[in-house]
């Protein structure tokens, strides 16, 4: 038999593991959980041991998703929910690492600006204008330079500083100290309703494809069929969620509620459940079907990553994004 039959044969085989002995997949990702990342996490902690025979997931929870990445070259964990930035710096510095599948298309993010300051990008150009981000080479960071690209705003001309996490960036927009910084979209209401912030960037508008975070896993540990098999369970999984997400409110309000790391969301009435819900489905497209995962569309990121110092000239995503899992998976769901 050919090499690809062997592949699809071991894909499509039944998972044989002993009940007693269920496999355990130890997993990593952002300790943030907005509601953008709602489906993924039911997938890996709940619909994943519906499909085969897995035991509750190790899942653990990291601040920076760069170091995610790192722990994922040293094999410290079977699959990971990474900033898809670092994974293409760490593979085109030389790691074994490959993207299986995202953790959600596109980005929820938005960029809000003090009115009283900044109207238009041009504006950020001007002398004692400040932008802040969390961390410089990361993915939001990623987001602000291709953005200013795309409108021919040379980035060098911007003042951009880190500020590290949201609450930062949010009291230093509200101090006037800064004039531009990245939140969660829900979280722009919140904001106007303090004075004259207005949001200037919507990235699922600037954007035909963009890749926030990924599901990576380490080549040397993909090579194993019956890891392959978990990636695919898992894609399987990640759709259904997908799916759910997408078509029945209900469901994710009540998954929201679960899941989401915000300390009152589980009083969050429907209502604003509703808003957020509607924007990631209807607006952002957070969780489509099919789920993309081309080569191409990623290769068209490299520009914005070299810009913003994360690889050098000359990388791609050509050796890393690996589409077969999900492939097979979109396939048993018809």
């Amino acid at each position: 038999m050919r090499r690809r039959g062997l592949l699809a044969a071991a894909l499509s085989a039944p998972f044989v593991a002993s009940a007693a002995e269920p496999r355990v997949l130890k997993m990593m990702g952002s300790a943030n959980v907005a509601g953008i990342h709602v489906p993924a996490n039911v997938a890996s902690r709940e619909l994943l041991q519906q499909i085969g025979p897995y035991g509750p997931t190790d899942f653990s929870r990291l601040e920076k998703q760069s170091t995610i990445t790192q722990i994922l070259v040293g094999g410290g964990i079977d699959i990971g929910d990474t900033d898809t930035p670092s994974v293409c710096a760490a593979a085109n510095a030389g790691a074994n690492l490959k993207i299986v599948g995202q953790f959600y298309a596109s980005v929820d993010l938005v960029f809000t600006a003090d009115g009283d300051k900044v109207r238009t990008l041009e504006d950020l150009t001007k002398p004692g204008i400040v932008a802040g981000i969390n961390t410089p080479g990361d993915t939001v960071h990623a987001v602000l330079l291709g953005a200013l690209m795309k409108h021919g705003i040379d980035p060098a001309k911007v003042n951009i500083v880190a500020l590290g996490g949201s609450s930062a960036r949010m009291r230093a927009l509200l101090s006037h100290r800064v004039h531009l910084v990245p939140i969660h979209a829900d979280q722009a209401n919140d904001i106007a309703a303090q004075g004259n912030y207005q949001v200037l960037i919507e990235p699922w508008k600037e954007f035909e494809f963009w890749s926030n975070e990924v599901w990576a896993v380490n080549g040397d540990w993909l090579a194993k069929p019956d890891n392959q098999r978990a990636v695919t369970d898992l894609m399987e999984a990640q759709l259904r969620a997908n799916r759910s997400a997408t078509t029945d409110f209900a469901w994710f309000a009540n998954m929201f509620r679960k899941y989401s790391n915000d300390r009152d969301a589980a009083k969050w009435p429907d209502e604003r459940i509703r808003g957020e819900w509607s924007l990631l489905t209807q607006e952002v497209k957070a969780w489509p079907a099919p789920m993309p995962l081309d080569v191409g569309e990623f290769n068209k990121l490299i520009p914005i990553y070299e810009k913003a110092g994360i690889v050098s000239p000359g990388a791609s995503f050509d050796k890393i994004i690996e589409p077969r899992f999900l492939a097979e998976a979109q396939k048993r769901l018809g």
